[in-house]
């Protein structure tokens, strides 16, 4: 995997050197990369927000879901030769998540309004932050890989 020289990699893109699932590979380093050189340093360091070990242990769930996820539609596209894995995610990923966030924002605001004024609010957030960020990215693979399944045939 080459991790530093664009040009090479972007030559390797070209010629088509590269197949699918390494292109997968690429795709999930990089949301490792992402949510690593984000979340960490502000875990460790104490800094820009207070991150609790509960939300912590959210995104590390996050990552195994992320990365079963995209594995399962790597694995969906591969039985077929309409489209690309990558060319699937990309794409689906803005209709797909479109949904998710009006339902996140929807029980989000729903959370809200039930529990403005009670004492067990603190509970509930604390249990919404750990669960929203996992069941969202598994449910954005579950739908992509559902589409997949019936449309790719």
């Amino acid at each position: 995997m080459n991790i530093w020289n664009t040009y090479q990699l972007a030559a390797d893109l070209a010629s088509e050197a590269l197949s699918q699932k390494q292109k997968a590979q690429y795709y999930i380093a990089c949301f490792y990369l992402q949510i690593a050189s984000t979340v960490l340093p502000m875990y460790f360091l104490g800094y820009s927000y207070y991150l609790n070990i509960v939300t912590l242990a959210s995104y590390v769930a996050t990552l195994a879901v992320f990365h079963v996820g995209a594995m399962s539609v790597y694995k969906a596209c591969s039985g077929y030769k309409k489209a690309g894995v990558l060319d699937t995610i990309v794409v689906l990923s803005l209709p797909v998540c479109i949904k998710i966030q009006l339902v996140y924002w929807l029980s989000y605001a729903l959370i809200a309004v039930l529990f403005a004024e009670q004492q067990s609010a603190a509970y509930v957030w604390l249990i919404y932050s750990f669960v929203a960020m996992p069941v969202m990215v598994w449910c954005q693979f579950y739908l992509i890989k559902k589409a997949v399944q019936q449309n790719y045939a």
